[in-house]
């Protein structure tokens, strides 16, 4: 059977795996907000009409501005993409037949693209799933043979978040052996952001941190990602004209002034997540110690989990196979946290399940 690479394509996943789509389904293999957008883009939406007919701003002005100041950082150490997707074929091409480090499990895309490039690209895998615990020693010696390492935090799948301690020595022995690292902050505002390496964009040259604004804002539809280092000048002509479009930057701006809405989305997320945790540990459930809106969950070893999987597709439940994940090979579940009568759809679906198994 073939499976889709990611999760939010339910359609195509029934397609590759001839199971009949119910009419009422469920997705939980994909990590938007479940509260949707923040109120002032619904305020704002039908005033958008008019920017169809524009062209942009090249320099992706004011939002390049604005997250700047928001991050308190120099203008010029941002570079906006279409999304984060555009934003790593970037940095791929940046590293075009050089050598990469993948600390392993991780979003799927990073190896993809590089590999794309002509990159070689090196996995390493952690020693352990719920922790995610990164191996610093192993990890180090394989800096001093590679240019660039890339770090999903918190990760994805496992939502794990990696103290902003352990990235600064990496980039201390990035720095003298002349390696860069990439981290991916996709999922970081599902945190406090007390762990993000954002602030220490301008005391180490080699590091770039990567972020998005599709989860916390719901903006998937519309693709806004950026890129912030001291190498952003050169990753900015990388970009083609008019990549951004004037409703995503609009969109973009005033997002940025929505703290409110990030303040009760993560409340409602992490309340979701460790009831959820609790629940499937009391299944006796291997569960990841995630920080962000997802989990990462493996059944008990007598539970077969592909047919644990099509038994929930065909009750409309849509989980995120692990599949194309390296060392987890389907045996373990990303499921994201949504409304709370899906929540209690999947626990009612899952409890029958385990019970009658």
């Amino acid at each position: 059977m073939s499976y889709p690479a990611h999760g939010a394509n339910a359609e195509v996943l029934y397609q590759s795996l001839h199971i009949e789509m119910p009419k009422n389904i469920i997705d939980l293999s994909e990590n938007v907000n479940a509260l949707g957008q923040p109120q002032v883009v619904k305020e704002l939406w039908p005033t958008l009409l008019s920017s169809l007919g524009k062209y942009p701003n090249e320099q992706v002005e004011p939002f390049r501005s604005k997250i700047a100041e928001y991050h308190q950082v120099a203008p010029n150490y941002i570079a906006v993409g279409n999304g984060a997707a555009e934003c790593l074929m970037v940095l791929a091409r940046h590293f075009q037949h050089k050598k990469a480090i993948v600390v392993e499990p991780s979003f799927s895309e990073y190896k993809r693209t590089l590999q794309q490039e002509g990159v070689t690209v090196h996995s390493l895998l952690v020693d352990d799933i719920q922790t995610y615990t990164i191996p610093l020693e192993r990890v180090k010696q394989a800096m001093e043979q590679a240019d660039v390492l890339y770090i999903c935090n918190p990760n994805n799948p496992t939502g794990v978040l990696t103290k902003r301690a352990v990235i600064e020595k990496l980039l201390q022995h990035g720095q003298q052996v002349g390696c860069t690292i990439v981290v991916d902050e996709a999922f970081i505002d599902w945190t406090d952001e007390a762990e993000s390496v954002v602030a220490l964009v301008s005391k180490y040259d080699n590091l770039i941190v990567l972020r998005s604004m599709t989860k916390m804002y719901a903006l998937a539809g519309v693709r806004l990602g950026y890129i912030i280092s001291q190498q952003a000048p050169k990753f900015v002509q990388a970009f083609p004209h008019w990549n951004v479009s004037e409703i995503a930057i609009q969109l973009g701006c005033a997002c940025i002034r929505a703290h409110d809405f990030v303040d009760q989305s993560r409340k409602t997320s992490n309340d979701m997540r460790e009831s959820m945790k609790a629940f499937l540990m009391s299944h006796h459930c291997r569960v990841s110690n995630s920080a962000a809106n997802f989990l990462l969950f493996a059944l008990p070893e007598h539970i077969n989990a592909e047919s644990f999987f099509i038994a929930m597709l065909k009750q409309g439940i849509v989980l995120r196979h692990t599949k194309n994940y390296v060392s987890l090979e389907g045996q373990w579940f990303r499921i994201g946290m949504k409304q709370p009568n899906a929540m209690e759809r999947f626990k009612r679906a899952f409890t029958e399940y385990v019970q009658n198994y």
